[in-house]
């Protein structure tokens, strides 16, 4: 899940001058024209979920959605293949975990300490995560269980089933620049399946300025129903040594988003050459040393405020999506 409120830009680069369909560019130089920053808005609900309603709140720099948390002696036990068992007493971990991310502080070992995905829920005291830097461990933690934090590997956990309808609601708090009605009920956009050319092409997004067209239509391949294909791209020139592979550190110079949306369609899209020239200019000017592209097919609602406060729109997209990472 991600809960993302920031000023409007206006693009590099337009497909479709005024219209949200099409593909969008932007490129953010980080001296003199940073990215816009997230800003808090109050708190997000989401509801819908078989599992019960989520809470999103902004916390230091973006928005969270915290589940349970407690506190407790802790063991960590290094698994085989990345992954570790976390033992926590008292604690309440349950199979709707799974899929989901655990956050843990207070080992004396810098590797047990970070967020991890779930993998795998054992009992109500001990959780499953991936973390190849785990070592054994026994100590006092504090924990947080977050919803949609990130990527899990081979996520077994489908937290949206076929046909459900999901509300998102908005408590105006923060900066105060949204007070619209829930968004919603939105019909999830259902689980797909990318064809081969397109899976390839997400762990290896190219940047010599090409057309680049994604989608889930191929040979062997299908698309589950959508109301709209969304494709976001983002890169970075941050510092990636040592980080997770999933991680987006903020630009050191350059940073470009795409954003491309198809309404109704065949479940592809063409990320035209103009597009992908803003990331190959980019690349040129300081080495990307990171790629971040999701495809996605969603449910989409839109609300804007009204009168007398200013007209800004939100948008609730939901569905799937499946995320892979290029490193030039």
């Amino acid at each position: 899940m991600q809960v993302l409120f920031t000023a409007a830009e206006p693009p590099s680069y337009e497909e479709l001058p005024g219209q949200p369909t099409g593909c969008k560019g932007w490129v953010y130089d980080a001296q003199d024209n940073p990215p816009p920053p997230l800003t808090d808005q109050g708190v997000v609900t989401i509801s819908g979920l078989a599992s019960g309603p989520i809470e999103c709140r902004f916390q230091g720099s973006s928005y969270v959605c915290p589940v349970h948390s407690g506190a407790g002696q802790a063991t960590v036990t290094a698994g085989e293949t990345g992954t570790a068992a976390y033992a926590v007493g008292g604690a309440m971990f349950s199979a709707a975990d799974v899929g989901r991310t655990l956050r843990v502080d207070g080992a004396a070992k810098r590797g047990n300490n970070g967020a991890f995905p779930i993998v795998a829920v054992e009992s109500s005291e001990v959780a499953v995560v991936v973390n190849p830097d785990a070592t054994d461990e026994a100590f006092a933690a504090t924990y947080v269980v977050l919803a949609g934090a990130g990527p899990v590997p081979g996520n077994p956990s489908d937290p949206i089933a076929s046909g459900d309808e999901i509300v998102v609601a908005i408590e105006p708090g923060g900066s105060m620049a949204f007070k619209v009605p829930d968004l919603g009920p939105v019909v999830a956009g259902e689980a797909f399946e990318l064809d081969d050319a397109s899976l390839a092409l997400l762990g290896a997004v190219p940047l010599d300025g090409a057309p680049m067209t994604l989608g889930c239509g191929g040979q062997g391949e299908g698309c589950g129903a959508a109301q709209g294909t969304i494709v976001r791209i983002t890169s970075t020139d941050g510092d990636v040594q040592g980080a997770s592979p999933f991680a987006m550190p903020p630009p050191a110079d350059k940073q470009v988003e795409i954003q491309c949306v198809v309404l109704a369609g065949d479940g592809s899209i063409t990320v035209p050459a103009e597009a992908m020239r803003l990331l190959q200019e980019a690349h040129q000017a300081s080495s990307i040393s990171r790629i971040r592209t999701a495809f996605m097919r969603e449910g989409v609602a839109s609300a804007t405020n009204t009168a007398p406060d200013l007209p800004n729109t939100v948008h609730a997209l939901v569905g799937h999506g499946i995320l892979g990472f290029t490193s030039p």
